[in-house]
């Protein structure tokens, strides 16, 4: 019996696993039977039966996919799905190697300063989640807490059920600064439980209607305001480190101040 149609298999995307669109139709096709031949296999998956010798030598190699010969029969037996996790983890194991040599090789090229636009809420997660990799382990910021609060709750949502357990993960701390009112003292309320430390500036001068976001060498400004939504990222030693001796003077004005 038959256990997903056509159109089922279609929606499965294997291409994570390294499997282009014939292996991924064969291999699915493939599960569906306890063994098949070529014959039922090419029926099955809509793949000509003299592509399909090829691409089940390529399943072999990969481990996906065994022999089974029995006299002259020759039968084909996928491998349970588990083994795709297996696949998965093996290249992240083989990356892991590299990365040191990869990295290495990153900081002595040439560095080229880059500017890069993020719209939509889609991409100020995206700024968010880049900044989890900090090689600093640290990340300073101006918050607009206010134009945050007055957006639907999704950036919140996103904060509290995503970005702030991802950063404690990689040990990623922040340093905000928020104006002093009512959103901001409910924002630096926060601060424990949100991995991060939080001081207030006057509202009256400095209540931020976007963010400023700073971490490493990269300076990314988001705007979540009831009429725009989207980021830009500049990657610069030069302005990163301004924009952080501009940040630092207000921390430490802050801190006489309080």
């Amino acid at each position: 019996m038959l256990l997903f149609n056509n159109n089922f298999m279609k929606n499965i995307d294997l291409s994570p696993f390294g499997l282009d669109d014939n292996q991924s139709a064969t291999y699915l096709a493939m599960l569906e039977f306890t063994s098949s031949s070529v014959l039922e296999i090419a029926k099955k998956s809509g793949i000509n039966r003299s592509m399909l010798y090829d691409i089940l030598e390529t399943l072999i190699e990969m481990g996906l996919v065994y022999k089974s010969v029995r006299g002259k029969k020759v039968r084909f037996v996928a491998r349970k799905p588990e083994t795709l996790q297996r696949l998965l983890e093996d290249k992240i194991h083989k990356l892991e190697k590299l990365m040191p040599g990869l990295q290495k090789l990153a900081q002595a090229g040439d560095f080229k300063p880059s500017i890069t636009f993020h719209e939509g809420v889609a991409g100020i997660k995206e700024v968010y989640l880049g900044a989890i990799d900090s090689k600093e382990k640290k990340l300073y910021a101006f918050v607009g807490v206010e134009s945050l609060l007055s957006k639907t709750n999704v950036l919140e949502q996103f904060w509290d059920e995503e970005y702030k357990i991802e950063r404690r993960k990689r040990n990623v701390f922040g340093q905000v600064l928020v104006p002093d009112n009512f959103a901001g003292h409910s924002f630096q309320k926060k601060d424990n439980q949100n991995f991060r430390e939080s001081r207030l500036v006057d509202a009256n001068q400095y209540n931020f209607p976007a963010e400023v976001l700073m971490y490493d060498d990269v300076v990314s400004f988001i705007s979540y305001t009831r009429y725009e939504e989207f980021a830009i990222s500049i990657q610069s030693r030069a302005i990163a480190e301004t924009m952080k001796m501009v940040w630092q003077f207000m921390w430490v004005t802050c801190e006489k101040y309080r």
